[in-house]
């Protein structure tokens, strides 16, 4: 008789508690990216004006981004999406004397991802779980997981319907509100929607992760049969 073969070993099923330095990190990577630029626009246009501002504005955009290359040790479409968009925006803006071409930059950014990753899916190649790979934000052990891929793939569409939403209610609070209070509003707006985007899909991946993990648990519940 031979002994019945152990089961092999499942990995640990995930904690939200695994996430939450990496959520932290993406937290303070949308304070020097999203917070900062508006901070750094509007006290240099107060000081010396809209090119200023907007100089400022699009000096620590840039400053921000080429922190996060240097964190990734390579350029692509993450990083140099949104300096084009920065770029090309903000030169108009500065040679237009244009607040308003400047502070939509974020809009067309957003219209662009939402562009991207909605053809992404529709390749079959969705775009987020390379972004949660590049941003660390799914346990290594849980990368290559079918389960997780396909919950990332439903985080894709998710991320694309919210970057649309935020690009038009950009340009309404744009045209219904105040300088000051467009930027209050839209700073409040993109911290909560932000915040709730990437907690949900944080959620949803760890859910994924714990199904397939208890699927694989129950299929390997009972022992292997011994052969005489």
């Amino acid at each position: 008789m031979t002994e019945p073969t152990a089961p092999p070993a499942l990995p640990d099923q995930p904690r939200l508690s695994e996430l939450l330095p990496r959520l932290q990190a993406a937290g303070n990577r949308f304070a020097l990216g999203g917070v900062a630029p508006i901070f750094t626009f509007y006290a240099l246009y107060r000081l010396f004006g809209p090119s200023a501002g907007i100089a400022g504005g699009m000096a620590v955009s840039l400053a921000a981004l080429v922190v996060q290359a240097r964190r990734l040790g390579r350029l692509d479409p993450v990083v140099l999406v949104p300096m084009a968009v920065i770029l090309v925006q903000g030169s108009l803006a500065i040679a237009f004397d244009s607040v308003e071409t400047y502070l939509l930059a974020p809009a067309v950014e957003n219209v662009c991802w939402a562009i991207g990753l909605l053809g992404s899916l529709l390749l079959r190649r969705p775009l987020v779980p390379m972004l949660a790979r590049e941003l660390a934000l799914v346990p290594d052990r849980y990368v290559n997981s079918p389960g997780v891929h396909r919950a990332l793939g439903h985080v894709t569409l998710a991320w694309a319907v919210v970057a649309l939403a935020k690009a038009a209610a950009r340009v309404w609070l744009l045209e219904a509100l105040s300088l000051e209070a467009f930027l209050a509003a839209v700073t409040v707006f993109n911290m909560v929607v932000n915040g709730a985007t990437l907690a949900f899909s944080c959620w949803w991946t760890v859910r994924a992760a714990k199904a397939e993990s208890a699927a694989a648990g129950l299929g390997h519940a009972e022992p292997g049969r011994s052969t005489p």
